[in-house]
C-alpha cells in the first residue's frame, strides 16, 4: 500500500472516533430526555385519573390513591419515590379537591447528569368538583 493510502485511513480512524462519541452522547441524551417525558406523561396522567376517581368518591379514598399508584406502576415508575395527596379527605358536593402527585426522574447518562444534574422534580396537580351528593 502506498503512504498516502495509509495515512488517509488512519487520519478516516480518528475522525470518526472523534464524531462517534460526540454522536453517541447526543444519541444517549436524545433517548433519556425521551424517557423524562415519559414518566411527565405518566405522572399527568396519574393525577388526573386520581382526581376523576377522587371526585366520585367525594374526596380521599384509598380507590384514588391505588388507581395514581397503579398507573405509575404500569409505567415503570417507583411508587416509593412518589409524593401523593388528596385534599379535602371529604369534600361536599361542588366543592373543589386537589390531587398533587411529585416524582423524583433520576437521569442514567453521565453527560445529562454533568450537565443538568442528577434528577429532576416532575409535579403534576389537577383541580376538580366534587361529584358526590352526601
Amino acid at each position: 500500500m502506498a503512504p498516502d493510502v495509509t495515512r488517509r485511513q488512519g487520519a478516516a480512524a480518528v475522525e470518526f472516533a472523534l464524531i462517534f462519541g460526540v454522536l453517541a452522547a447526543l444519541l444517549l441524551s436524545m433517548i433519556e430526555f425521551g424517557l423524562m417525558l415519559n414518566a411527565r406523561i405518566l405522572v399527568a396522567t396519574a393525577a388526573r385519573e386520581g382526581a376523576r376517581k377522587a371526585a366520585v368518591d367525594g374526596g380521599e379514598s384509598a380507590a384514588a390513591l391505588g388507581r395514581m399508584e397503579d398507573i405509575l406502576r404500569s409505567g415503570g415508575l417507583r411508587p416509593d419515590k412518589t409524593t401523593m395527596w388528596i385534599v379535602p379527605r371529604e369534600a361536599a358536593f361542588g366543592s373543589m379537591i386537589t390531587v398533587h402527585v411529585s416524582y423524583t426522574y433520576e437521569f442514567l447518562t453521565p453527560l445529562v447528569i454533568r450537565l443538568i444534574g442528577p434528577g429532576a422534580d416532575l409535579v403534576s396537580e389537577v383541580v376538580t368538583r366534587s361529584e358526590k351528593v352526601r
